[in-house]
């Protein structure tokens, strides 16, 4: 095994790390916007700085993953080393920010990392024949997938507690993912020529997405842990671009990979359970006070 593949294969570690402790930095200081403003004058500043600082960390990831990619000439493995990024999140959140973690919520990690890394090698394995869809198709499924997951977001906010974090983790999840998706429809719409290509709507629609899917995950951050929020909103990312081919493609997922889907999907539901049992479970101050 030569040095570079091998390089290649640590910057992808560094990548999922970056990617997954930053938006647990972010979790750490995300209480700092409730301040308002506040938040730039001490003691507040020092949070707000360090939001940044994960923001800048979560942000060059997209500069490690092309690299990883070019060095080890193998994106599958780069892919797999999603993984490694959430057991960087699951020590972060249980030795800095102090989140308690259950077995139920180690076994949902657990299932998290082994479904989106197998999935992601898999993914980046396929050769993908160039398909045509419908534009009309398009408007709608994306139309229709983010205003239920709007509904379930307002809905976890309002009666459902349990699952504010995974809601909020997904919903964040899905944009991204579905802007990755709207990129490579705007390849397929476009010319060679990149003026051409940046006047095409998908490329705009899925900038938004970007930067609402930022304002999404903070707001999951809020109210729930980071355990919560950032394993559901990788699982989306993975899992939104081939639901959408399902259906605006109509190319359909293998056994093995609805299989793996199934195990991402147990994952985020144990994660949701453990959450439910912390919040049933009585305070300290109304145990004293029974």
């Amino acid at each position: 095994m030569n040095t570079t593949y091998l390089l290649g294969l640590f910057m992808g570690m560094i990548a999922a790390l970056l990617l997954n402790v930053g938006k647990g930095v972010q979790k750490h200081n995300v209480r700092v916007f409730l301040e308002g403003r506040g938040m730039f004058r001490p003691p507040h500043r020092r949070s707000l700085l360090w939001w940044i600082v994960g923001l800048f960390m979560s942000g060059s990831a997209l500069f490690f993953f092309p690299l990883a990619v070019f060095l080890s000439n193998n994106p599958s493995a780069v892919s797999s080393m999603t993984g490694i990024g959430l057991i960087g999140l699951l020590l972060f959140a249980v030795y800095v920010i102090g989140e308690e973690v259950s077995a139920m919520d180690l076994i949902g990690v657990m299932l998290i990392v082994l479904g989106t890394s197998t999935l992601g090698y898999l993914g980046t394995l396929q050769t993908m024949v160039e398909p045509t869809f419908s534009d009309r198709t398009l408007f709608f499924t994306i139309t229709g997938a983010t205003a239920i997951f709007a509904a379930l977001c307002v809905m976890a906010y309002v009666r459902w507690p349990a699952i504010h974090g995974v809601s909020f983790g997904a919903t964040a999840g899905f944009m991204i993912g579905a802007g990755i998706f709207l990129a490579d429809t705007a390849q397929l719409r476009g010319s060679e020529s990149f003026l051409a290509k940046i006047q095409i709507p998908h490329l705009w629609v899925a900038f938004a997405f970007a930067i609402l899917a930022l304002v999404v995950t903070q707001f999951g951050f809020l109210r729930s842990r980071a355990l919560e929020v950032v394993p559901a909103t990788n699982s989306a990312i993975l899992l939104a671009p081939p639901l959408l081919e399902m259906v605006v493609y109509r190319t359909y997922p293998t056994a093995t990979e609805s299989l793996l889907t199934v195990v991402i999907l147990a994952g985020v539901f144990l994660l949701s359970i453990g959450a439910a049992a912390r919040i049933s479970e009585p305070t300290a101050d109304a145990v004293n006070a029974g």
